[in-house]
């Protein structure tokens, strides 16, 4: 199994915090939000055998991650430069993947290196598993509606099918969101090239999984405890403040 952390956007909803700093790199619990996301995937060793931890970004960052390897001693990640220097040319997060995953058919577990959560990854890892070769997607009840408008809402039926898929809807119709963790088995990563060679936007993932349960079983894996997406202020502060992971 291969680990693929994206981490080539620009932040733009936390500038000016992020206008010279990957957002990755802010600090909660006197620590970057990378090394929390990192010690999740180092737990999966114990049970899986990983064989690669890639993490893409861009290239007005790329010198930042490399110094961030070196800091860290973690010979064993590797850093990929997708290329963008700007939010204007960035590839997006579908583009992203396809970047890096390139025509490698083995078993992706796929993370945004904004997502701040206290569990593990195992259970998750297990349960996709054992439904390969169908896509998992990690869900997460917000338990507000009105807040689950700022993301993708899902709904599930009682085999923890996704039923449908809607990004950041009006009115959603519950308050089951998706996380930015997913796991591709091989056998499924040719959906992402037929989507890319269908459509023009692939910046947002969720566009991507509402196509993609139109055309194969997709699941969800409902995570309990605590998570963030650190894309806004309010959820920075929220982690920084009262949260501990």
């Amino acid at each position: 199994m291969r680990v693929l952390i994206l981490a080539a956007g620009y932040g733009t909803r936390l500038y000016p915090l992020t206008l010279d700093l990957p957002k990755t790199f802010l600090l909660i619990d006197e620590e970057p939000l990378l090394n929390h996301i990192i010690k999740k995937v180092d737990g999966l060793k114990k049970t899986v055998n990983l064989d690669e931890i890639i993490i893409v970004t861009n290239n007005k960052f790329y010198r930042r991650f490399l110094d961030w390897k070196e800091e860290f001693k973690r010979e064993d990640i590797k850093i990929l430069n997708d290329g963008s220097n700007d939010p204007g040319d960035k590839r997006g997060v579908v583009g992203d993947i396809k970047f890096a995953i390139g025509n490698n058919r083995d078993n992706w577990l796929i993370l945004g290196s904004d997502n701040f959560f206290n569990w593990g990854l195992e259970e998750f890892v297990s349960f996709s598993l054992e439904r390969a070769p169908s896509p998992v997607v990690g869900i997460y009840d917000i338990k507000n509606k009105e807040s689950a408008s700022q993301f993708g809402v899902v709904k599930i039926n009682k085999d923890s099918l996704i039923e449908e898929f809607i990004e950041k809807p009006e009115s959603p119709k519950s308050s089951l969101v998706a996380t930015c963790l997913y796991f591709f088995p091989g056998e499924s990563l040719n959906f992402i090239d037929k989507y890319i060679g269908s459509y023009e936007n692939v910046d947002m993932a969720g566009q991507y999984i509402s196509w993609l349960i139109s055309k194969t079983k997709t699941y969800s894996f409902l995570f309990k405890g605590i998570w963030l997406d650190i894309g806004s202020r309010e959820a920075l502060e929220e982690a920084t403040t009262g949260l501990r992971i």
